[in-house]
């Protein structure tokens, strides 16, 4: 979501379209406990309450499971509660960096990565002699190109995409870039984030520590795909890493990214897997900077051209017709790819830095949360997508700490600073948890609240329900209401993949036919992308709502200000009269002049709807993030114009309704732009209607995490 009113440099302004947004952008459960379509789960007769007041008790809340480990109790971290940003710098140690010619780590595998080595310089350029701590990032988008952008940004400014960093090498770090398998100047074939990359994470480690320009002290750190690589590298506990520092991480890429509710994000995976593809075979630059290493980078590029036929067309292919694995979250395909599975092995304070509307919206609270007892760990959400909460991190905000939000400039290195060298530098009471809160500032101006746990030690569960006349408030239907009907989109979406240039480029395109395209959800899974251009629908859910005849149910006006943090559950009764069909939901901000501001989303395939409710997260006994399996054997084909429960999980949002606003909860069929059928699903919803029920027996609603506004000051 863009905000008007916010300020960029002029530098970063003019570049970051054309480099930086090429360089950054990213990148089972047994059947106990599940309940199916007319299934409930814990205590779910709690119809909510007026908004709590600052006084209420907090109450229990369970954490939210992942593939390998039930929901646990979730007591609210409440220390710290008194923290505030304040400003850390200090000068630079050295005048200058330089990057020391290139190099290449063999790995057990016998695979070749191709390295560069940037350390503190003195006046004349010359690497100054010792040994210091070491900040590492591994990447699929290209060294050579990083450590370009590196020699020409300002040199207080810190870069988080693998190369040299002069604002921390200055400082008195040296900076490891590496092009993980099958990218770059690497050798080898990628299965991105697969088994055998991970292992050369621990190969890089090991070599990095034998250097004799290396004290033994390893800081990982990065943005996106680099950010992912960092936590997957720390859940490996060498003892020589010490911090990370992961900026836009994904946490478990089926349910946050590829698949959310069931469906294919075709839109991302086209994006991504070309961008990853495209840089990996376009060496000739680095062919032509690093002669004495020429045959050895073409037959690495050869071997990345092998990788379209040998690795992602079979894995595009494989999940548009269904395969279980690819379409499903059948065996270890996703899992081994999920930082969130072994996040609790980490063992290092970390730092995990995300966006209001980006990719990974969903996952990086539930990172801290799976990190918060067992490690020092702060979480700080910027407004935006994916490239705009990365641009956010790279600037200074305009009077930062009276908004409440600090710059990276002073974030890392007061991070690094403290876990790595050893300085006290406070790192440990920064405030925990720092969220951009949309609708907290005004005139476009971005504000940020802080507290000491996510979700919010004061969250309640507050249930509102969809009626028949298109209210949405907290009382239950008491007699029969009219249902509403939605239809399937007329059209799929359309979705070219192809090889050009004779199998060295992979190119592909999604078209949706739904309206998505022009809606948050168009910056959300363009990386952020979309959000670059000023369309007024990026910012103003009406006209996707329109386009899509969505069902819109909407609040009177509300008289105080009403504040919401954390995850939404929408509870759904319906029937289809195909055995497949979606639920894409819609929460939104309508101010008094009818400007529907996106809050979050959510899409649900219905015939994955079945819940492990040991997984699910609750509020005092209310379900308010399910967790859904997305297995083979949970899949429950819907009967025609039978009603069944299905419940979407919302991905998490942090708000401010001011008064005079209404909140809007808006249902339609599809949100193509997110998620699209398999080749065999869309067979089967091809031409399905489905009514939406909000009677007594069927009452549909949708559960909120309330928090008292007056902790916003």
């Amino acid at each position: 979501m863009i905000q008007a009113g916010r300020k960029r440099s002029a530098f970063f302004g003019s570049m970051i379209m054309g480099i930086f947004v090429t360089l950054v952008m990213a990148g089972c459960s047994g059947s106990d406990g599940l309940i199916g379509s007319q299934g409930t789960a814990g205590s779910q007769g709690a119809q909510g309450a007026a908004t709590p007041s600052a006084t209420t008790s907090s109450l229990q809340t369970t954490t939210l499971g992942t593939r390998s480990s039930v929901s646990q109790p979730n007591p609210p971290i409440t220390s710290n509660a008194n923290a505030s940003w304040t400003s850390y710098s200090r000068g630079p140690d050295y005048p200058g960096a330089v990057t020391l010619p290139l190099q290449f780590i063999t790995t057990k595998s016998g695979d070749k990565l191709a390295v560069l080595v940037s350390v503190p310089a003195d006046a004349y350029g010359h690497p100054v002699p010792g040994k210091f701590p070491v900040i590492l990032t591994q990447t699929a988008y290209r060294i050579d190109l990083g450590n370009l952008l590196g020699t020409i940004v300002p040199a207080d400014t810190t870069l988080l995409i693998g190369g040299q960093d002069k604002f921390m090498i200055e400082r008195g770090y040296i900076t490891v870039a590496v092009d993980v398998r099958g990218t770059g100047m690497s050798s080898g074939v990628t299965h991105l984030l697969g088994v055998q990359e991970q292992a050369d994470y621990g190969d890089t480690v090991n070599w990095i520590t034998r250097q004799s320009w290396c004290n033994g002290n390893i800081g990982v750190a990065g943005t996106s795909y680099l950010g992912i690589t960092s936590l997957l590298t720390a859940e490996q506990q060498n003892p020589a890493v010490k911090a990370v520092f992961a900026e836009v991480p994904m946490g478990d890429p089926f349910r946050a990214t590829v698949a959310p509710g069931g469906l294919l994000n075709a839109n991302f995976i086209s994006i991504w897997l070309s961008l990853t593809q495209n840089l990996s075979v376009a060496n000739i630059p680095a062919e032509l900077a690093y002669p004495q290493y020429f045959l050895q980078i073409a037959a690495a590029t050869q071997q990345h051209v092998e990788a379209i036929n040998d690795w992602y067309l079979p894995t595009i292919d494989q999940s548009l017709d269904g395969v279980t694995g690819y379409a499903t979250d059948d065996g270890s395909f996703w899992a081994v790819r999920s930082p969130l599975e072994n996040a609790r092995f980490i063992t290092v304070p970390t730092f995990i830095v995300g966006g209001s509307n980006d990719l990974f919206q969903r996952d990086e609270p539930l990172l801290y949360e799976q990190l918060k007892r067992n490690v020092t760990t702060k979480l700080l959400i910027l407004p935006g997508g994916h490239v705009e909460a990365i641009l956010d991190s790279l600037i200074d905000h305009n009077n930062f700490l009276s908004n409440g939000a600090p710059d990276a400039e002073s974030l890392m290195l007061q991070w690094f600073d403290q876990y790595v060298k050893g300085i006290h530098t406070g790192a440990a009471s920064m405030p925990n948890v720092t969220q951009y809160i949309e609708g907290y500032g005004l005139d476009g101006v971005e504000r940020y609240s802080s507290t000491t746990d996510w979700p919010s030690p004061l969250a309640q569960p507050l249930r509102m329900y969809l009626h028949g006349d298109m209210s949405l408030n907290i009382t239950a239907p008491t007699s029969d209401q009219a249902g509403h009907t939605i239809a399937e989109p007329s059209s799929p979406a359309s979705i070219s993949i192809s090889t050009l240039l004779v199998g060295t480029m992979l190119d592909a395109l999604v078209t949706p036919n739904d309206g998505s395209g022009c809606s948050s959800s168009e910056v959300q899974w363009t990386l952020g992308i979309a959000g670059l251009l000023p369309l007024t629908c990026y910012n103003n859910d009406t006209t996707v709502e329109q386009s899509q005849h969505a069902l819109v149910f909407t609040t009177a006006p509300y008289t105080s200000n009403f504040y919401i943090n954390g995850p939404i559950e929408a509870d759904i009764w319906m029937s289809a009269t195909n055995s497949e069909a979606a639920i894409a939901v819609r929460v939104d901000d309508v101010d008094a002049s009818g400007n529907a501001t996106p809050l979050s989303t959510g899409i649900q395939s219905a015939a994955f709807r079945a819940v492990d409710t040991s997984r699910s997260r609750y509020i005092d006994g209310v379900m308010i993030q399910p967790w859904h399996p997305f297995t083979l054997a949970s899949k429950q084909p819907l009967v025609p114009n039978q009603p069944v429960l299905v419940r979407v999980e919302v991905f998490p949002a942090a708000a401010l309704i001011r008064p005079g606003h209404k909140l809007q909860i808006a249902i339609s069929s599809s949100n193509q732009v997110e998620g699209v059928w398999s080749k065999p699903d869309q067979a089967s919803a091809n031409g399905n209607v489905t009514t939406i029920y909000n009677d007594a027996l069927h009452p549909s609603s949708i559960v909120l995490p309330v928090v008292p506004a007056s902790v916003l000051n």
